[in-house]
């Protein structure tokens, strides 16, 4: 299946039995119908929002006014998405954009050294009282304060769905920009202010981006499985759950791809890991992998292990014309031979094809997402299609794929454990 951008390949992945039943089926085909009939869920008004590329372009020339490199505050959806973007779409002329999504001393440690006369800070958390980021803001005022005296609010800009939230409350206080979270769950926030607010201050094609959103948005609104590629994903995925394969593999083939399993992951897994109102549970656990490194660390086990994974490879099929020439020196070696002469993304290449290869021969379900480095119009196709897929298999579960409700009670015991430090 091919779009403007994005060339999907199934192989074997579409072919997994037993189907949905077909009062599933045409539940979901009513629930495609009211949001062709513009009751939308909220992840599928962002392509169609008009004001959001005017109003981040506005915000990135601040930015990059005031700036030559940006640091990202956040966790969770708040991060992950912009990650994806900054790092399959950056460009030259765009600034550096850093992200901090973990609250571990040594990762924050870097911050000490930082230039806050040259560097502006965006703090993200929908909820505004995400633990984490707070802690991550109030730990590094001191030094923006003391580097940059009274005018130290310009370099930073919150982004928090509830003005009246602590981090609103914040910086009311400390008279820092404010920027409005869509009402939308934070892992659907990539094509948000959220995650093209960093992505345009690194340069990306923002515009294209949401274009190819737009594209994948109308094949997604088709009732028809036939026309409707993510409702051909989450059938298939469906059906392979049936079948024991519980286990997700996202492995990325492509150094600009590498964020797009993590972001997937916590799309999957904060979506799909849930309880029925039967209390039956459900879910498909994601795993990341990268090529060609997991071939070596995992790839064993996914050709001779448990066979209860399906796998999704994104490739970036333009790596196979680059990288240097292999010299030809000791090619008289067994192990050189082979490699004499070709370059290191031939290599590459054929290093994903023979791991593709090897997972079909062993009946494994296979699906390559083929994105060419930088092409932000399949970004945006990829995005939609994989957000569409995962809210029509929460359908098909019976799940609400929008709540993430047992995530509190880990949040209460971590509350109730720093009370004793």
């Amino acid at each position: 299946m091919k779009f403007s951008g994005l060339h999907c390949e199934d192989a074997t992945f579409i072919n997994a039995t037993p189907l949905p039943s077909q009062k599933k089926i045409k539940q979901v085909q009513k629930r495609i119908a009211l949001w062709q009939a513009g009751n939308l869920p909220p992840f599928l008004t962002l392509p169609k929002d008009k004001t959001v590329l005017k109003r981040v372009k506005k915000l990135r020339k601040m930015i990059t006014k005031r700036a030559k490199h940006l640091v990202v505050f956040g966790i969770g959806g708040s991060s992950l998405g912009g990650e994806m973007l900054v790092n399959g779409l950056k460009k030259k002329r765009g600034l550096p954009v850093d992200f901090y999504d973990n609250v571990d001393p040594d990762t924050l440690a870097d911050l000490e050294q930082m230039s806050w006369k040259k560097t502006f800070l965006l703090v993200v958390s929908k909820s505004g009282g995400t633990a984490e980021t707070l802690s991550q803001l109030l730990t590094t005022l001191p030094a923006l304060q003391k580097q940059l005296g009274k005018k130290w609010a310009r370099q930073v800009a919150v982004i928090t769905e509830d003005r009246d939230g602590d981090l609103g409350k914040i910086a009311q206080e400390l008279q820092m920009t404010i920027i409005d979270h869509p009402p939308v769950g934070g892992r659907f926030s990539a094509l948000s202010v959220v995650g093209l607010l960093p992505a345009a201050v690194a340069g990306a094609d923002i515009d294209q981006l949401m274009v190819g959103a737009n594209t994948m948005m109308a094949h997604c609104l088709e009732k028809e499985i036939a026309k409707n590629p993510a409702f051909q994903g989450a059938i298939a995925q469906y059906a392979m759950a049936a079948n024991g394969k519980n286990i997700s593999v996202y492995m990325s083939y492509g150094q600009r791809l590498d964020r797009v399993a993590a972001w997937q992951s916590q799309l999957w897994g904060e979506s799909l890991g849930k309880t029925d109102s039967a209390g039956k549970a459900f879910g498909l656990t994601p795993v990341a992998a990268r090529g060609v490194t997991d071939q070596h660390s995992q790839l064993q086990l996914y050709l001779d292990g448990p066979a209860d994974k399906q796998f999704t490879f994104f490739y970036d099929p333009l790596s196979a014309s680059r990288g240097k020439k292999i010299g030809k020196q000791f090619s008289s070696l067994a192990s050189v031979s082979p490699l004499s002469g070709r370059t290191t993304g031939s290599l590459f290449a054929a290093e994903f094809l023979g791991t593709r290869d090897a997972l079909i021969h062993k009946k494994a379900p296979v699906r390559t997402l083929n994105i060419a480095t930088g092409d932000s119009g399949a970004f945006g196709e990829m995005i939609i299609l994989l957000e569409s897929e995962t809210v029509i298999l929460a359908e098909l579960f019976g799940i609400d794929a929008y709540d993430q409700p047992a995530v509190e009670d880990g949040k209460i015991r971590a509350r109730d454990y720093l009370a004793q430090f």
